[in-house]
């Protein structure tokens, strides 16, 4: 397994089944609520709804637990706003959705307010080699993607190079996230999208 690439499946070596996930996205829940440190073995099994034995025995531990929390959070929730970016063929609207997708997912009604991995993974990070390898993976992954699609377009401004642009959607992105954790509403937080995008594309 490569230093750079960590296991996404875990348990064992075997792959997660539907039920493991939907322990899997309870555990997420708390993670995101309370943090890493904040969230207790008993807070765990009591959302996840199984004991400590079951606990370890399935995914190894608390650390592995935060460990495939995160990737599940990365793949699913954590992904719209990318995969929308990705779908949309005219970069300023894609631009734009990222930015609004993020907001809308970062203050949606049915989760804890912000992003685990900005407001509760990157605290861990510093004390927690595995959490910090995990977390610029997840990142470089997002980076590259973000370049990809900037790569394709012909029309942007050269001053800026599609690295630039991707770093730049990633902080405003991450910005939003904080925002959000500290009370900030979607409206509020949609107000400035417009002068983002076009700082994005070079027009600002």
């Amino acid at each position: 397994m490569s230093k750079d690439k960590p296991s996404i499946e875990r348990s064992r070596g075997r792959p997660i089944s539907i039920d493991k996930m939907s322990v899997l996205d309870a555990a997420m829940l708390t993670f995101w609520e309370k943090g890493y440190e904040g969230a207790s073995l008993t807070d765990l099994t009591q959302t996840m709804k199984i004991s400590r034995p079951s606990l370890y025995s399935g995914f190894g531990g608390k650390a592995d637990l935060f460990d495939a929390a995160l990737v599940r959070y990365a793949k699913t929730i954590g992904s719209v706003p990318l995969v929308a970016f990705e779908e949309e063929r005219e970069i300023d609207k894609a631009v734009h959705i990222f930015l609004s997708a993020s907001a809308k997912g970062n203050t949606h009604v049915n989760y804890p307010r912000g992003c685990l991995i900005v407001c509760c993974a990157t605290s861990t990070a510093e004390t927690a080699p595995k959490v910090r390898e995990r977390l610029k993976y997840l990142y470089l992954e997002l980076q590259k993607r973000l370049i990809k699609r900037f790569d394709v377009e012909t029309g942007l401004s050269a001053h800026i190079s599609s690295l630039q642009r991707a770093v730049m959607m990633i902080d405003l992105a991450t910005g939003q996230a904080i925002r959000a954790r500290l009370g900030w509403t979607e409206e509020e937080l949609l107000k400035d999208v417009e002068i983002r995008v076009r700082s994005v594309l070079g027009l600002a």
